[in-house]
């Protein structure tokens, strides 16, 4: 069982690796595989370049398309590791960072750096924006529900976040109807894009990146136990409260990052979960990484489509994540669901 898990994973990554490389090749400008490599081991190692390569399609490659690939990979992975946790965490197949209201959080906050013009702050730092108030409203979420249940149920975390979503949504689309001239960026914001993102947008979001994924897997022990229900994990000396506040801040360091850095992106968060249960087990540690992995391929792969599919001009990448992820997610739960 093990080699057969080890065997699917060393395949994941081995998919992941031709994903990226497809995100570097399709693309106008510059389409030589063995050059693009020659460029990008240029970069990073110093490798010596030949003659023939442009400085325009140096340019191409390393100041535009590795930088949208990667952070494309960087993107999907997070917003999956996040929505394995809230899963798990709610024990709900349904649940999502929208649902909880920290991707209106950060689109709050995103949406008053746009509209307020904070450009000494210098635009790289807009995750850092997205972060915060993505855990602000997680943190508000959470002294609501210790008021109203201090056992903090589920039921209870879902409907607060809700309420506050819709809140929060309603506030986003008060600032945008009063500052109407800043409404047009805004929504080509909110549509999600992965274009003109240079490396500053990859520096940005590494330490959530790396902090999000690193926790995760030192709680995937305590997760593993939660989906088992609240009584079972306070048995065996699980402080559920504790593992669900930490858990739902995680989510907002991955999930209020990834906003800032791309928009709102829906649906990676939501079937990834599901496909790697579906390969990998219930294991958490297993799913953890292998969603890190098969996010990056789904967003790359998305991002692929939305810039090609009428190039030059491009498709917004929620719309591409929402016509092949609804299909997707309603095959794999549909079929669990009658099983």
């Amino acid at each position: 069982m093990k080699s057969n898990i080890l065997i699917r994973f060393i395949f994941v990554i081995v998919i992941s690796f031709i994903a990226v490389t497809l995100g570097l090749i399709i693309g106008g400008g510059a389409d030589n595989l063995e050059n693009i490599f020659r460029i990008i081991l240029h970069k990073l190692f110093g490798m010596n370049l030949k003659e023939s390569i442009s400085p325009t399609e140096v340019s191409i490659i390393w100041n535009i398309r590795f930088p949208r690939v990667l952070l494309a990979f960087m993107v999907g992975g997070m917003l999956s590791v996040s929505g394995v946790i809230i899963q798990s965490v709610l024990r709900n197949p349904l649940a999502s960072s929208y649902t909880m209201g920290i991707s209106s959080g950060a689109s709050l906050g995103i949406g008053i750096f746009t509209v307020g013009n904070i450009s000494f702050l210098g635009y790289d730092t807009s995750p850092i924006v997205g972060f915060v108030f993505s855990v602000l409203s997680i943190l508000f979420v959470i002294s609501l529900c210790r008021k109203f249940d201090k056992s903090m149920s589920n039921n209870t975390i879902v409907l607060v976040g809700m309420v506050m979503s819709l809140f929060l949504n309603s506030i986003f689309i008060l600032i945008t109807s009063i500052r109407h001239e800043s409404l047009s960026s805004i929504i080509v914001w909110q549509l999600g894009s992965f274009s003109s993102r240079g490396w500053e947008y990859i520096f940005s979001i590494i330490p959530c990146l790396i902090i999000g994924v690193i926790l995760a897997i030192f709680y995937s022990k305590e997760l593993d136990i939660i989906t088992f229900g609240d009584d079972m994990s306070k048995s065996v000396g699980v402080n559920v409260s504790r593992i669900k506040i930490v858990m739902l801040i995680l989510v907002s360091i991955l999930t209020g990052a990834s906003i800032a850095a791309s928009g709102v992106i829906g649906f990676i968060d939501l079937i990834v979960p599901h496909i790697s249960r579906k390969l990998f087990g219930s294991k958490h540690i297993v799913v953890i990484l292998s969603s890190l992995f098969i996010g990056g391929i789904l967003m790359v792969l998305f991002d692929i489509i939305s810039r090609t599919i009428i190039y030059p001009a491009e498709i917004p990448i929620a719309t591409i994540n929402a016509l092949i992820g609804t299909p997707i997610f309603c095959y794999i739960f549909f079929r669990e669901y009658r099983r």
